[in-house]
């Protein structure tokens, strides 16, 4: 059984075979170390590294089974799987907080970290979410699905558990409140809203100035993205064509996929006709339950005044 078959399955992780754990811990010991080595070649080139994810992958695995199973009321961590972080992160974060109730236990994990990174690693990024209207990108990532399963990278029992785990911004708020709440002297994360980006790019200007980089660097315009080598014999470079094929065929902002006002009515319609009434019923739970958390996040956006 594959990682995401042992989330999918709904079992909370004192029910899983000792192979299923070790799986889950190979998966992002792995990924762990890919971002490590190539944040380190970075440097090495004078250059910044970023790494993108869904903040939902970020959790620990148990936490997603126990909000699967619970309909969203629960997601406590209870394995860490015990994912190695580099050392020297931990070394220096624990000498730089003394009176953190970290500092005795560099690997500790606070209650509120929901993640498989220990807080001293953790701590250490500088965190950047990027939100969308729960009515735009909900709908758009089950699409993704249906893309995926079709290059044979989801199995169709995977769609709804996938659906439940991404049509919120739980994970999101919480780990950005984890963020705000450490009250020390790192400067806070950062929130920028789709819509303004697309819309109101100057908005990327300022968050360059904020990060460091240079905004004259910024372009508005690109030329369309050349098929991947070898995509067709690749599996996973197929399912990576189907999650970036607007990227890749556009060529510039594409403000009509992002309108800059959310009309939520009429949005239910077309899910209603694109995918079936009981999608479209499930769909729109999703977005109204969706929406404290995005407003919330929202008005914490950064934005040009």
């Amino acid at each position: 059984m594959n990682a995401r078959d042992t989330v999918c399955s709904r079992r909370p992780g004192e029910q899983w075979d000792p192979s299923e754990t070790a799986n889950l811990r190979h998966a992002f010991q792995q990924n762990l170390d890919h971002i490590e080595a190539t944040s380190q070649a970075a440097l090495t080139q004078g250059k910044v590294f970023f790494a993108k994810e869904h903040t939902l992958w970020l959790a620990e695995p148990a936490a997603m089974t126990q909000y699967l199973a619970t309909g969203g009321r629960s997601h406590q961590p209870s394995t860490r799987l015990g994912v190695q972080v580099p050392k020297s992160y931990l070394k220096a974060r624990a000498t730089t907080t003394p009176s953190s109730s970290n500092s005795s236990n560099s690997a500790a994990f606070s209650s509120e970290n929901f993640t498989i990174l220990p807080d001293a690693y953790l701590a250490t990024w500088r965190p950047t979410f990027l939100i969308r209207h729960p009515a735009l990108v909900f709908p758009s990532f089950y699409r993704a699905l249906q893309g995926l399963e079709e290059e044979s990278f989801c199995e169709p029992r995977m769609i709804e558990p996938f659906l439940e785990l991404h049509a919120t911004l739980r994970w999101t708020r919480l780990l950005y409140d984890w963020y705000c709440d450490r009250g020390d002297a790192r400067p806070p994360p950062l929130l920028l809203d789709a819509q303004d980006v697309i819309h109101h790019p100057e908005v990327v200007t300022k968050y360059c100035e904020r990060i460091g980089m240079d905004p004259e660097k910024v372009r508005l315009t690109w030329h369309q993205a050349e098929r991947r080598s070898g995509e067709q014999e690749d599996p996973r470079a197929r399912a990576e064509a189907v999650m970036l094929a607007t990227l890749d065929r556009s060529t510039s902002l594409l403000k009509d996929r992002t309108p800059a006002f959310v009309d939520v009515g009429a949005e239910r319609v077309k899910w209603d006709d694109e995918f079936g009434s009981r999608v479209a019923q499930q769909m729109g739970r999703w977005v109204d339950d969706a929406m404290p958390d995005y407003e919330y996040l929202w008005r914490r956006r950064l934005r040009v005044d």
